[in-house]
């Protein structure tokens, strides 16, 4: 300490006229602290007490501005030092206060903080407090802090301190050397942020910490035990304590290297991980972490489901074991490795399921690796999957397969010319498919349709998917019911996420009337049938908007329908439809000839417009009869609600409309 000015006031007058004695300096300093521009006042008339006021205290990395500090020097010694503000981040600190009183009755000093703190980007100020007792020998002896409490409007964090310094005199054995050990105890810790997106209640837990100087640097170690209570940290929600995290290294600037870090989480199993990260560009030199033997739904519970809560695999019931390790250097994966052994996956909604899945996916940054991955046995909807193998080759951030052989029932999808790739954050893929041929009585009684003949196959020339938009190019076509069904522009906004959104045109042409009336116990037409849906629109897999139109083809076939048929038509017609029968010979024939049968929904929003094969001033014709004996049937209800329409052919299916004719 060099100190600059001295001055006794009234130096030359009798010692019984002094009233104060001022000291000043350029700075104080120790291990502890740093003093600038200090200015002391003895007070003569009250020989007890000294203030100190300075331009700063600097107490590690915390730094106050303009200290006061008085010392009271009676029978009960105090020490209080306040400031305006004291320098801390990322924190302000406003009306710090340190208070050192000397209490009689323990014979051992108390040491009190007291202050208003906020984080920077809050505006909620809270109070902080905390007592710690100052042991005889403060360099070597443990400080015990208790009735510690930060609180405000959202927060109530009560917690206990344990500081025990370990400092290393220079000997015979080596040079001196500085160490701290540290535990803090948490219990019934509640807190939330202003955003809601991070919070905890009755939370209850240790800290253990300990630093030792070593090497030129710091070696250090932790361990971190959560015992009860619930965190949430969006989007991830931990609702059980028995969580452990152990972690060591050393320090020396700028490089904090994690020699290993453990974590046990309850559930799901234990992580290891390895790491050195520059303290001053806070980036990560390099990254290892790896898990072995992992519960592979804890680990979609905790970490995958939180990340796609409203996609098409936010809830699945799955169950397995799990082995993953990752590399990375900076912020540039290198390698990475995961194998998935006997698990299940299941959607909630039961959409889809595979059991006995198992998977083998390694990559690695600068070559390319083999993948292999299959299940035993699946489903898509309540169609089964037969046990399927496929293999693939990644190559950095591409994967490639030239054939993917899925069998479904009978028949199966054999997919060609597989590529993805990851660009600009986002997966872009391709995909030649052929539908081999399924039998349909397979098919509709997977599904629970009723029992259809015949065989569905088509082709699929390509399907893109680019900007999270899957397209198909060309046009897709299926043999079905003794005709043809096909599909083109057909587009999929967003098809995995929570509202997804489908665009596309269907045509059906030369369908045989027999089969498909036959198929649903729908009464006997007999003829061809072809139809137009176009620019179809489902919103979240519903319809929203369509021009929808079938009717029977021209053609030099039989045209002939049953009464049976002819009362369903009348049911779909709904409300004001009308059958008008030739009287005369209804009981004493079964079926009747027809000109052209059709019907047509002009859909937007829940409101379709129908309409058939001619209009009428009033309505429209669904049934044009010819010949003797003829049947017309007549629609006058222009107007209905898309869940009517949806209704009406429910209740014919079900064979559940009784349409009288008169």
């Amino acid at each position: 300490m060099r100190i600059w000015g001295l001055m006794l006031l009234a130096w030359s007058l009798p010692l019984c006229a002094m009233t104060e004695i001022s000291l000043s300096a350029d700075s104080i300093s120790s291990d502890l602290f740093q003093l600038d521009k200090p200015h002391a006042v003895l007070n003569l008339q009250a020989q007890q007490q000294v203030q100190v006021h300075a331009d700063r205290l600097q107490l590690g990395d915390a730094r106050l501005d303009n200290p006061n500090i008085r010392l009271d020097m009676g029978t009960r010694p105090t020490l209080l030092v306040t400031s305006d503000q004291l320098q801390m981040q990322p924190y302000q600190v406003r009306q710090p206060k340190i208070f050192l009183d000397f209490r009689p009755q323990t014979r051992q000093p108390v040491l009190s903080f007291y202050a208003e703190v906020k984080a920077l980007q809050d505006e909620v100020w809270g109070t902080f407090h905390l007592n710690c007792q100052v042991p005889a020998q403060a360099a070597s002896q443990p400080w015990h802090c208790e009735d510690g409490l930060y609180h405000d409007v959202r927060s109530h964090v009560p917690f206990n301190v344990l500081v025990t310094p370990t400092w290393k005199e220079a000997d015979k054995s080596g040079p001196a050397a500085r160490g701290l050990d540290l535990e803090l105890a948490v219990r019934e810790a509640r807190f939330s942020d202003a955003s809601g997106l991070h919070a905890g209640d009755k939370l209850t837990g240790k800290v253990n910490l300990s630093a030792h100087e070593q090497a030129g640097g710091w070696r250090w170690q932790g361990v971190f035990q959560w015992q009860q209570g619930e965190l949430f940290w969006q989007p991830f929600y931990f609702a059980e304590g028995n969580k452990r995290f152990e972690i060591r290294g050393f320090y020396r600037q700028p490089y904090a290297d994690i020699e290993q870090a453990t974590l046990e989480l309850q559930g799901v199993g234990t992580l290891h991980s390895q790491s050195r990260i520059n303290v001053i560009s806070k980036e990560f030199e390099f990254l290892k972490v790896d898990a072995k033997e992992v519960d592979f739904n804890g680990v979609y519970q905790a970490f995958i489901q939180p990340l796609i809560p409203h996609s098409a695999f936010g809830h699945l019931n799955v169950s397995g074991k799990a082995d993953w390790s990752f590399e990375a250097k900076g912020l540039q994966p290198l390698k990475f490795h995961l194998n998935i052994t006997d698990a299940s996956v299941e959607d909630q909604a039961g959409k889809f399921g595979f059991s006995h899945f198992n998977a083998d996916i390694p990559w690695d940054y600068d070559r390319p690796r083999q993948i292999a991955m299959g299940y035993q046995s699946g489903h898509i909807l309540k169609i089964p999957l037969s046990e399927t193998r496929w293999q693939a080759e990644v190559d950095r951030f591409s994967i490639t397969a030239p054939r993917l052989q899925l069998p479904i029932l009978d028949g199966g999808l054999d997919f060609q010319d597989i590529s993805a790739a990851w660009i600009n954050q986002s997966m872009v893929w391709h995909v030649k498919m052929d539908l081999q041929p399924i039998s349909m009585s397979s098919f509709s009684q997977a599904l629970g349709w009723p029992m259809m003949r015949g065989q569905i196959a088509g082709t699929i020339p390509l399907v893109t998917y680019a900007n999270h938009e899957l397209r198909m190019v060309g046009d897709m076509q299926f043999k079905l019911f003794n005709g043809m069904v096909g599909m083109s522009d057909l587009d999929i906004d967003d098809p995995l996420g929570a509202v997804p959104k489908l665009h596309a045109n269907f045509t059906m042409r030369e369908i045989d009337l027999g089969e498909i009336t036959r198929t649903f116990n729908f009464g006997s037409i007999s003829g061809k049938l072809e139809g137009d849906i176009k620019d179809l629109r489902l919103q979240n897999w519903k319809p929203v908007s369509m021009d929808a139109f079938v009717r029977t083809a021209d053609g030099p076939f039989e045209k002939k329908i049953s009464q049976r048929a002819v009362e369903n038509i009348t049911a779909l017609g709904g409300e004001g439809t009308a059958a008008a029968l030739q009287r005369t010979f209804l009981r004493f024939f079964k079926e009747f000839g027809y000109e052209k049968i059709g019907l047509s929904c002009q859909l937007r929003g829940d409101i379709c417009k129908m309409g058939g094969v001619e209009p009428l001033p009033d309505g429209f014709v669904i049934v044009k009869g010819k010949g003797a004996p003829s049947v017309n049937v007549n629609g006058y209800t222009q107007y209905v609600s898309w869940k009517d329409v949806l209704g009406r052919m429910q209740r014919v299916t079900d064979s559940n409309s009784k349409i009288i004719i008169d």
